[in-house]
């Protein structure tokens, strides 16, 4: 009854909105894993909604206690318990259980900023008929802009506050049109973390969807930006680059891509003391690789085209170096 209520008040103000927005409805789905109490700040959020037909938390087989507190605590909200921590391909289970035409899917330490951002993804999605994700705005405790979650190819000190098409999907701070996240598959598991924002993006824009950024939904990472990578950070990152290439590009592309990503990441490992780990991406990278290739779906002269669209002011090889010196972002 309560569900039902919310979609009521939702469509109310979307007849005031953009026309077709009225057509749309809104699911959240938070992943979590062995973070109750934090699980907890975000459901308390996302209850704050308006415009909301459904909240869902998925855990990732958490052992502190995450379900049962949902389940005592939350009784509103929908409980997806996975038998396995799946890494990012837990969002899979809370898109494929959605009740909503979209789906915004969020980080459990990545939280709502005022009542109304749900409101405002119907808004934008009515305004990009074509974008199968929309992307939020990421900033830090200190309510600034989290340049280390910034992964749009576009310089964030002249783009932050603009609108724009982007190549890539923000897992853990956006919102997605459900039928076509199913369609292309969702987050393809072997990643477990890293790098599957980008393959699922190459895959929804192989399918002809757009990807859009906006600042007008603002979300709040409470993660302590200056806390130093991991080594898992370096592995997962350069392992997943190769797969992210096989699954998704044309032979020559590939080899230009591959060079171009590990080179950077050799780059960046080197500069942390991070080595090994790097070493150990590429070794498992390449033996997995026959997995990869197996589930390539090589993009398309149309997908390279509007690829290059939206890498037309994506920074060089030069410019993404400086910018890893200035901030270390990994």
């Amino acid at each position: 009854m309560e569900a039902g209520a919310r979609a009521d008040r939702q469509r109310g103000r979307a007849d005031d909105q953009t026309p077709g927005a009225e057509l749309s409805s809104v699911s959240i789905a938070i992943l979590n894993y062995q973070r109750r109490e934090v699980l907890r700040g975000a459901l308390e959020m996302a209850r704050r909604q308006r415009g909301a037909l459904e909240i869902i938390a998925v855990d990732n087989a958490s052992t502190d206690g995450s379900a049962e507190m949902v389940r005592r605590d939350f009784p509103d909200v929908r409980l997806v318990e996975l038998p396995d921590n799946r890494g990012a391909s837990g969002r899979n289970a809370g898109v494929a259980a959605a009740k909503g035409d979209l789906v915004v899917t969020l980080d459990n330490d990545v939280l709502f900023t005022t009542p109304d951002d749900v409101e405002r993804v119907v808004t934008v999605f009515a305004r990009h008929p074509r974008a199968a994700v929309v992307n939020f705005m990421i900033v830090g405790p200190d309510g600034h802009l989290s340049r280390r979650d910034w992964c749009h190819p576009r310089d964030p000190d002249r783009w932050a506050e603009t609108e724009f098409t982007t190549s890539y999907v923000l897992e853990g701070a956006s919102a997605c049109r459900r039928e076509a996240f199913l369609a292309a598959g969702g987050y393809w598991p072997p990643f477990f973390i890293g790098h599957e924002g980008l393959d699922l993006a190459l895959r929804l824009i192989n399918a002809g969807h757009d990807l859009v950024y906006t600042p007008e939904i603002r979300v709040r990472h409470l993660v302590e930006p200056s806390v130093r990578p991991s080594s898992r950070i370096y592995y997962t990152f350069t392992r997943n680059a190769l797969w992210v290439t096989l699954r998704n590009h044309r032979p020559a592309r590939a080899a230009a891509s591959i060079v171009q990503d590990l080179a950077l990441m050799g780059f960046c490992a080197t500069r942390a003391g991070e080595l090994r780990a790097y070493a150990r991406g590429l070794r498992d990278g390449l033996s997995g690789a026959r997995a990869a290739l197996a589930s390539r779906a090589p993009l398309s002269p149309d997908a390279y085209a509007r690829l290059g669209i939206a890498y037309a002011h994506r920074p060089g090889v030069v410019g993404r170096v400086l910018r890893h010196l200035r901030e270390r972002l990994i």
